[in-house]
């Protein structure tokens, strides 16, 4: 920051110069102390400058609405929003998201290095800010029939990029327990290059448990309930409390939603499919979920700013104090929790659900042909659903509502076809 600037934002913050814009009369939620403050935000350029009562060259007047840090999604796979950047941008922004850390493993495991150049261009211009993890395991496993292998070698460069923020949720833990040199390799890169390295490791307890952070994985995302929960917590990591379309783990973690704990954990959804960001939202929803089952406004909206900010290393950001980036969020009421506007660097960026200037959608088709044009499938019809005896007995994958976790049962032959739901396990999630 320039010394002209750095003074002009001194001399704002102390009242002795009119600040750019000034949001009077707000009720600020503080992710420090959990509690809600009364006074005016004074904003200068791109940042906060004070708190208290200020005057502005421009003064908006909030009569008593809540103000909010602007909301993080700490992990989510874009394509599973089946929605490039711009249109993300524009289903996400008017709920208060003003910052994503995406991992691409959808589309890297079928288009490779171009599936993850696409995500990286088509999301490079926005007003929401998008942060990337590299994908650690593609393919998922060494059994997966993948479009694409991508080894330590090919992901490095890209560390270099301030966008790119880590290794994506490492979900081969077998192999990292157990030494894989490919995914040891991996995460050596990762960590000498100043990087985190996010975790993907569903019910790894124990002895097993220690190896994986001991390789240094700092967070998980696939707690399904609290024992398991509070084992991670005790070891070091954080914790994203999951709570998106096809798994929904927030009920079972409410116990996380006070201090200590809540300071390690934070709201993540992985995927949002579009019909439920149309319907429900993005992160306000997992907010507005939270409170109903009983947690404090402040805490549950602390664990969608503060604490992912803190964990991936945001500079002043996640908070509304003076030095903190104006990313705000204004709602009516922390009950209800709808967002009314939403502030990016201190500019009004959408009100009333609708982003006010939209991106554009600009795909160069030469370069991304590969992603553009990869759909090849036969239509599916019922006969490819059905279950064909091979014997007396069935093996049974079962699925759980609202988990990722499946049981597997056996069942003994009736001499009937039965007619099953097709797992299709998101490898990602």
């Amino acid at each position: 920051m320039q010394s002209d600037e750095l003074k002009r934002r001194i001399s704002a913050g102390r009242g002795d110069a009119l600040a750019d814009l000034v949001l009077k009369n707000a009720r600020i939620v503080n992710v420090f102390t959990d509690e809600v403050d009364t006074a005016d935000i004074a904003i200068s350029g791109n940042s906060i400058v004070g708190v208290g009562m200020y005057h502005g060259r421009k003064e908006v007047d909030l009569h008593g609405k809540y103000v909010c840090p602007g909301l993080i999604d700490g992990h989510i796979h874009i394509e599973s929003s089946m929605l490039c950047g711009p249109a993300f941008e524009q289903a996400v922004l008017p709920h208060g998201t003003t910052a994503v850390v995406t991992d691409p493993h959808e589309i890297s495991n079928i288009a490779g290095l171009e599936g993850l150049e696409f995500m990286l261009e088509t999301t490079k211009n926005l007003t929401l800010s998008v942060y990337f993890m590299l994908p650690s395991c593609v393919p998922a496993t060494d059994l997966d029939e993948s479009g694409a292998v991508l080894n330590a070698e090919q992901l490095r460069p890209y560390y270099g990029s301030l966008r790119v923020l880590g290794l994506a949720e490492l979900m081969n833990a077998y192999g990292t327990v157990r030494c894989d040199p490919k995914i040891l390799q991996k995460i050596s890169d990762c960590t000498e290059a100043g990087k985190i390295v996010d975790g993907h490791a569903p019910l790894l307890s124990d002895k097993d448990l220690n190896a994986y952070i001991a390789a240094g994985v700092q967070s998980d995302h696939e707690c399904s309930n609290i024992e398991e929960a509070m084992e991670k917590l005790r070891r070091g990591q954080y914790i994203m409390i999951r709570e998106g379309t096809a798994a929904k783990n927030m009920e079972a973690l409410m116990p996380l939603f006070r201090e200590p704990y809540c300071s390690r954990c934070m709201l993540v959804t992985d995927d949002k499919h579009p019909g439920d960001l149309l319907d429900s939202g993005h992160i306000d929803s997992n907010i507005r979920k939270a409170i109903r089952l009983g947690a404090d406004p402040a805490v549950a909206v602390k664990m969608a700013t503060l604490v992912p900010a803190q964990y991936f290393g945001f500079k002043q950001r996640g908070a509304v104090a003076p030095g903190y980036r104006a990313d705000l969020v204004v709602v009516s009421d922390l009950e209800s929790f709808t967002v009314e506007q939403v502030y990016k660097n201190g500019t009004l960026v959408a009100e009333h659900g609708k982003t006010l200037k939209p991106a554009p959608l600009d795909i160069d088709r030469v370069r991304f042909s590969h992603v553009m044009d990869s759909f090849d499938l036969d239509e599916i019809t019922l006969q490819d659903l059905e279950l064909r005896e091979s014997g007396e007995q069935e093996r049974v994958i079962c699925l759980n509502r609202g988990e990722l976790l499946t049981e597997e049962k056996s069942s003994r032959s009736n001499g009937i076809r039965a007619k099953l739901p097709v797992w299709t396990r998101n490898t990602t999630s």
